[in-house]
């Protein structure tokens, strides 16, 4: 055992590591945010501290080192500060003759939004939200659920996580756990079943197939209620969307995306719906990618060029640290328009653009092109994220093609896109069009939806009758398994280029 000292820009406090810990275990045990996408496998380099000993200070991997000797570690906590989320209150029919508190709550992969509700009148109380306190286990759903795999306390772990975090968000609002009436999670079919403390692995191995899917009111804790799901990859927190924006109940066709660590989409309308799933990776979330981050405080979440230099949105204000989702989409968008990424996704090196854009470019040591967006050169883009993008927009657009082949329908025949989560909400379309991640046809036919999971959450929690509803969606719902389609097979690789060679060049 050893005496850590931890320092952070928020906190600091002394911990006594366990023998056979690394750094980033104990972290984690301590409840410090520590961004590890890849879950600890030393791959992604995010949890990179700082460790000052007897042998001096340097940088590493909290992930590749022991935690068996004396030392201070000290290293910016993620996902403090505000978090790029929508949440509008919404009113809501309640179930008469009920009273006290309630909770809805919208259990993403990387963040986590709870409402307290007064159940007899529908009165919001207030809402947190906060960095999915999972997160240091892995960005997305599959490396959190190798981490139960390979430790056998994991799904305790991460559950207690999640459970501990939504505890005390309660409280920050004044509720006692214990008062609480009930609680409504809608999430993806991977963060209920962690929640739930079901083991997940079969969601990860074909045919991915769910313990459950949270149907028939699946109860089995008293005063705790799930959104139920489609299948292993369509989750609650798609059928509450379905229901809080009303598709199932309109007299149109159209396309419903959630798009994160999962591209989820269903396509329909009052007859149905025809869901799959495609995995668009983390990179969205802004893990796996140089200077990405999630949309908190200090991340760019919009980038904009219209004169001799990109002019940068950021969340909170102040310095950029990083970007978020919706600002990768934007440069993206800029960088393919100016031809500084090719069609294949090669980004240019300072020799090979334009005199008026060479500035804000540099190499590597391996002679690859890096776009700094920041005078400092703090804030950049690397050829190595270029890809990454590259393969999640292509998934995404692979899934919208297939989707609509199957359905016998073309883009022209859709009336609306409904783009719903937190990065939907915040992605400019046109951008997302402009790379080929979205159709061209549906950027002028998009509607934002803000967080319709939690606001399906909040229907289903005050009025009973909406979990009919809730399950009647899900009867209603198709799915389609992408994963071997020769369809997807053929449209993924096709739906890589950001634009068509002979396209004119942006000026």
């Amino acid at each position: 055992m050893a005496q850590i000292l931890i320092k952070t820009e928020q906190r600091q406090l002394r911990a006594e590591s366990r023998d056979g810990q690394t750094l980033l275990d104990l972290l984690r045990q301590e409840g410090f945010r520590i961004a590890a996408p890849c879950g600890g496998q030393g791959k992604c380099g995010k949890c990179l501290v700082t460790v000052e000993d007897t042998a001096g200070e340097r940088q590493v991997l909290a992930c590749r080192i022991d935690a068996s000797a004396a030392c201070t570690v000290s290293f910016r906590e993620q996902g403090g500060g505000a978090i790029l989320t929508t949440a509008d209150p919404a009113s809501a029919a309640v179930t008469p003759g009920r009273a006290g508190l309630g909770a809805a709550v919208d259990l993403g992969t990387t963040t986590v939004v709870l409402e307290l509700l007064d159940l007899s009148d529908g009165s919001s109380r207030g809402l947190r939200s906060a960095w999915n306190a999972q997160a240091p286990y892995g960005a997305d759903v599959i490396t959190r659920i190798q981490y139960c795999m390979d430790h056998p306390e994991g799904l305790q772990t991460l559950q207690a996580a999640i459970r501990g975090q939504l505890r005390d968000m309660l409280m920050e609002l004044g509720c006692e756990p214990g008062d609480l009436k009930e609680l409504f999670v809608a999430g993806n079919t991977v963060m209920q079943h962690l929640f739930a403390g079901l083991d997940a692995r079969s969601i990860a191995l074909a045919p991915f197939t769910p313990q459950t899917l949270f149907a028939e009111d699946y109860t089995p804790e008293a005063r705790l209620r799930y959104a139920p799901c489609v299948a292993g990859y369509v989750g609650g927190d798609i059928t509450a969307g379905l229901l809080s924006s009303g598709l199932y109940a309109r007299p149109e066709r159209s396309l419903f995306l959630d798009i994160g660590t999962n591209g989820e989409m269903a396509l329909g309308g009052t007859e149905g719906f025809l869901c799959c799933a495609v995995a668009s990776g983390p990179a969205f979330e802004g893990a796996g990618i140089a200077c990405g981050m999630a949309g908190t405080d200090g991340a760019v979440s919009h980038v904009r060029w219209d004169g001799d230099a990109p002019e940068l949105e950021v969340i909170g204000g102040g310095t950029p640290r990083g970007l978020c989702g919706s600002g990768l989409i934007d440069l993206l968008a800029a960088l393919t328009q100016r031809r500084i990424i090719s069609a294949y996704g090669l980004l240019q090196g300072p020799d090979e653009a334009p005199e008026s854009y060479a500035r804000w470019l540099g190499e590597d040591e391996n002679g690859n092109g890096i776009f700094y967006l920041t005078a400092d050169r703090s804030v950049y883009l690397t050829a190595g994220d270029v890809r990454q993008l590259q393969l999640a927009k292509a998934a995404v657009a692979a899934g919208i093609a297939v989707l609509l082949k199957k359905a016998g329908l073309r883009v022209e025949d859709l009336d609306r896109l409904y783009l719903a989560g937190g990065f939907g909400t915040y992605m400019d379309a046109k951008s997302a069009a402009a790379i080929g991640m979205l159709p061209a046809a549906l950027a002028e036919k998009t509607v934002l939806l803000g967080n319709a999971s939690l606001a399906g959450a909040r229907l289903a929690l005050l009025d009973e009758t909406r979990r009919d509803t809730l399950r009647e969606i899900r009867r209603s719902c198709r799915y389609l398994e992408l994963s071997g389609d020769p369809d997807f097979n053929r449209e993924y690789p096709e739906q890589m280029l950001f634009y068509e060679e002979d396209d004119e060049e942006w000026n």
